[in-house]
């Protein structure tokens, strides 16, 4: 007497089972390199952003021949790029121009402003597109302050105006 073969369709429990076993080792490996490419293309834009607002501002004061001024009360939060349209040296007057909003760092970056070691909160052009006083540094930092090489960036604002962007050093 012969006995019918049957057909077997799908999976087998114990199939399934392996193929989820090898997918949850492939994730395990994978989350943390795509965590870290996530947090350098998040370092990548904030730097573009923050290089785009400073040759905004330096570019608009020299077509103007007016201060501008990137200015910000929290970097982390947002900057403005304004033009100095009173004359009065103070980009924050309610007579100024706003040119243009640059939203803020990703979530949980730090970005810090400073002229020989004292907090600032904007970085000023000449009409000449020269910055005014010493240089600028501005430290992005894309985890909590701490300076990764691979991702975070120092931009220095010489006194032509140019803007210099290095790998951080450590402090």
């Amino acid at each position: 007497m012969d006995f019918p073969m049957r057909v077997q369709k799908g999976f087998t429990l114990i199939e399934l089972m392996v193929v989820l076993a090898v997918l949850a080792v492939f994730v395990t490996i994978a989350l943390p390199a795509f965590a870290d490419l996530m947090r350098g293309v998040r370092a990548s834009s904030d730097v573009s952003s923050i290089t785009t607002a400073l040759s905004l501002a330096r570019s608009e004061a020299v077509k103007r021949n007016q201060r501008a001024c990137v200015s910000s009360a929290s970097w982390a939060a947002g900057w403005e790029v304004k033009q100095d349209a009173t004359g009065n040296g103070n980009c924050g007057d309610s007579g100024d121009t706003l040119i243009r909003t640059f939203r803020g760092v990703a979530s949980g970056a730090t970005l810090e402003v400073k002229r020989s070691g004292s907090p600032l909160s904007e970085v000023v052009y000449e009409g000449s597109g020269r910055q005014s006083g010493g240089d600028v540094v501005l430290a992005y930092r894309s985890v909590g302050g701490a300076c990764s090489a691979a991702r975070d960036r120092d931009l220095t604002v010489g006194a032509t105006g140019r803007t210099k962007v290095e790998a951080c050093t450590a402090p």
